[in-house]
């Protein structure tokens, strides 16, 4: 995820990890889990019985204030970011030319998920279980599914969230870690990735225990440039600085291999699968009616723009490809100068990405514990939390210690769970909590199976996810 969006009050990244996100990104401001703007009491939606797909362009505003492009560069920020480094390497597994096709048709479902997802969020409105006041109901994620599944719901999304957030950190250190060894000069050859990793953490838990985002809010535009400029020195290299014994395309495939695919889904996922970030967006437009056409349109630009970068990344360094594309390219002081710059955005967005599990963690724990800030109860609590997660996500990195292994073990479970196996469901549950009573809800064969197949296709991924990852760490042992 995850990338920045000012644009929005208190959200947060993920997604794409991006630049990082968050959104998902991302956007280092979104927290679909503490609040997702607010819309007027009498400013109800309604919702199709029948498809549920909330197309209607006349829909009321939101009580949002941001404007489709607005809305549209948040998404954006939330989709590209860390994450787009590892699209090369992702497509040196399936292809050049079948990685991005997998890509368009995984950004296709994420977006027709995503459509199913605010038409829930919709519905759980007009039920009035949405949570939050007549005057500002947040219905984020977490809302919505105690809208459809009470709080069990509630707890289900709660723990996808939070194991979505600790991973993607952990992938952020393993970034910064990978990333600063490859700058050490040959006298620390003995130092290893592990060591670096945990000599990053305690910054990362230290940052991460500052209460207010605000502080990091300095730190959005470093992440855009950041990004940028990593993607642009890649491009620039390949067609300038590459091996000249080494032709274009040089030991490429067009198609890779059936496991291949399954580590690529989890890469690209990790990009697209933006669904706990997008709904705080959607729900700050003004038009939200404007939705659809707006999320089209930036995932399609996204899709294009990632697709050329991981397609000409794999055909300037072929079999060589890292995991991490940008360390491929070693010596130049200003390419030293985009790593460190990229390490700084990550270990100031791992704050904003870990925030929402924090809170979480640490209001549970205030409240079972009775703690408060007299005597500094409630700041040990916190840095106590910080702590644990961070240490969670530091041993998620050693585990994993490859950054497109673990960013895309997040998108392929936890990001795929949330885009495929929640939203149909509450989508079925929630028409028939707000389908009149003593009235039939229509339903057809075919969105019975449109459920099931959907459900099944995130089931059936999340597993392949799992045993392609375990059996890529073992090769790599």
């Amino acid at each position: 995820t995850v990338a920045h969006t000012p644009t929005l009050p208190m959200a947060i990244p993920l997604g794409g990890a991006g630049s990082d996100a968050a959104a998902s990104g991302k956007n280092e401001e979104h927290q679909p889990l503490v609040d997702d703007g607010f819309i007027d009491d009498d400013n109800t939606t309604t919702a199709s019985s029948s498809t549920g797909n909330l197309e209607d362009t006349s829909l009321p505003p939101n009580g949002g204030k941001i404007t489709s492009l607005q809305a549209s560069a948040s998404v954006a920020k939330a989709i590209m970011g860390a994450g787009s480094f590892s699209l090369p390497w992702a497509f040196a597994q399936t292809g050049y030319v079948a990685g991005p096709i997998l890509m368009v048709a995984l950004m296709a479902l994420s977006v027709s998920s995503l459509r199913t997802l605010v038409a829930c969020r919709r519905l759980a409105r007009r039920s009035g279980n949405a949570g939050g006041t007549s005057k500002r109901p947040s219905a984020s994620y977490v809302d919505v599914a105690r809208a459809a599944f009470g709080d069990a719901g509630a707890r289900i999304v709660y723990c996808a969230s939070v194991s979505a957030s600790v991973g993607v950190c952990g992938s952020y250190l393993v970034f910064v870690a990978a990333s600063l060894l490859s700058l050490l000069p040959p006298q620390y050859e003995n130092v290893g990735q592990t060591q670096l990793v945990l000599m990053v953490l305690p910054i990362a838990v230290i940052l991460s225990s500052v209460r207010d985002p605000n502080k990091f809010a300095f730190t959005a535009l470093l992440g855009d440039v950041s990004v940028l400029l990593g993607m642009g020195v890649v491009v620039v290299y390949g067609i300038l600085y590459r091996d000249e014994d080494r032709s274009l395309g040089d030991g490429c495939v067009a198609f890779g291999t059936i496991d291949g695919c399954a580590l690529a889904f989890g890469a690209v996922g990790f990009l697209f699968f933006i669904h706990f970030l997008v709904l705080p967006i959607e729900g700050s437009m003004a038009r939200p009616g404007d939705f659809d056409q707006m999320v089209s349109l930036t995932f399609l630009g996204c899709a294009a723009v990632s697709a050329v970068f991981g397609v000409l990344g794999y055909l300037f360094f072929g079999g060589d490809t890292e995991q991490i594309v940008i360390l491929n390219i070693r010596g130049s002081f200003f390419v030293s100068f985009v790593k460190l710059l990229l390490c700084i955005d990550l270990l100031f967005t791992y704050p904003v990405v870990m925030r929402p599990s924090i809170e979480i963690v640490e209001q549970s724990l205030v409240l079972q514990l009775n703690l408060s800030d007299k005597n500094n109860g409630g700041a040990k609590a916190r840095l106590g939390v910080c702590s644990v997660l961070g240490v969670t996500a530091a041993g998620a990195g050693i585990f994993i210690p490859a950054f497109a292994l673990l960013s895309g073990l997040v998108g392929g479970v936890c990001q795929t769970f949330l885009a495929f196996v929640m939203p149909p469901v509450m989508l079925r549950v929630l028409k028939q909590c707000t389908t009149n009573k003593g009235a039939k809800e229509t339903r057809s064969a075919l969105d019975d199976a449109k459920v099931v197949g959907t459900v099944l296709f995130g089931v059936v991924m999340i597993l392949w996810t799992v045993h392609s990852t375990w059996l890529e760490t073992r090769r790599g042992e």
